[in-house]
């Protein structure tokens, strides 16, 4: 039987990369994201690629957690096992002290409570069947503030520790939790003009970090993997 991931945040940037990965390993796929013509769009590009991939798109709109919540248990329970779930959905917004309620609560559900209750269903399926692996994506801003993005700064941060919470709650039930901290990534999301794309993180330089902790020996592990983008740390000298 094939293994199975599920992909958040697929149609696009980082989890359009991760998603044609997991096709090249061979995986059956649930890509989950908001606009459903962007997965079918994904859906027909892997298979393209790859013929014999099973593939499962579902439209979500994080910014309802409980809604999330809701359909990623009916996923689940359908599926006999869930291999591996990257959290990837989430929204950068600029803005600290003049962002709305409205905002910071649009920037909470996304970046931070939808992905958290699908950790949670994903870790209790993969406790009963005694594997998995989940990566999160956090942010270097995750880990070093960013006054302009500072509430985009504290949803990540948030994550992040609840990612590392979680890596100390799974391992002992051969679970591997990863938090991916890259800094800015060659995505439509970052594309600003601030910065050149080629001087910024590229997809593939996530998925290869990925790949690096996936194939780490059986007594390595890396609970969070900064990523960062040596342009923006030349900036702070």
């Amino acid at each position: 039987m094939k293994k199975l991931a599920l992909i958040t945040g697929a149609s696009r940037g980082i989890g359009k990369a991760i998603s044609h990965y997991f096709a090249s390993q061979n995986y059956s796929l649930i890509l989950i994201a908001r606009k459903h013509e962007n997965l079918n769009k994904l859906k027909s590009a892997i298979n393209n690629e790859h013929q014999k991939i099973d593939i499962e798109t579902i439209s979500l709109d994080f910014n309802n957690p409980l809604e999330v919540e809701s359909k990623i248990k009916v996923i689940v329970d359908l599926n006999k096992t869930i291999d591996v779930v990257v959290n990837n959905a989430g929204i950068l917004m600029t803005g600290n002290t003049t962002l709305s309620v409205s905002e910071i609560t649009r920037l909470m559900n996304i970046n931070l409570i939808s992905n958290m209750a699908i950790s949670n269903i994903a870790a209790e399926k993969m406790k009963k069947q005694g594997h998995g692996e989940i990566y999160n994506l956090g942010s270097m801003a995750g880990l070093e503030p960013v006054s302009k993005i500072a509430a985009y700064a504290a949803s990540k941060a948030a994550f992040v520790s609840y990612s590392q919470s979680l890596y100390d709650e799974l391992l002992p039930f051969n679970i591997k939790v990863c938090c991916l901290c890259p800094s800015v990534v060659n995505t439509d999301m970052t594309n600003d003009g601030r910065i050149s794309n080629e001087l910024k993180i590229q997809t593939h330089d996530v998925i290869k970090a990925i790949d690096f902790v996936r194939n780490l020996s059986s007594g390595a592990s890396i609970s969070t993997f900064p990523i960062r983008c040596n342009i923006i740390d030349l900036e702070k000298k």
